[in-house]
């Protein structure tokens, strides 16, 4: 029964990671939209944020201050006193590759 349970536990978690966004969060800029939004996170660096520009014209990587990591919810780069980790969303379109 323990087997059972251990392996059912195991499934789930697989499943979880299978579905979990894992991309660095760089939007294609493809929707008036992401325009509107504007900045979104990098997910793969606390300290940089991508930045919209141009409809269809891949997002461009910007730096928070020193010291600083940039927040989604906030959209701004905050001190690492203030700063959380918040989970990754997939961007609402992806660069063409």
């Amino acid at each position: 029964m323990k087997l059972q349970v251990t392996i059912c536990c195991l499934l789930v978690f697989a499943c979880c990671a299978v579905n979990a966004y894992s991309g660095n969060g760089q939007p294609g800029c493809k929707t008036q939209m992401e325009l509107e939004i504007s900045v979104f996170r990098n997910n793969w660096d606390a300290t940089s944020y991508w930045k919209c520009d141009e409809l269809n014209a891949p997002a461009t990587q910007m730096k928070c201050p020193d010291e600083m990591g940039f927040v989604d919810s906030l959209k701004n780069c905050v001190s690492w006193d203030e700063w959380e980790w918040e989970t990754p969303v997939a961007p609402l379109s992806e660069v063409d590759e």
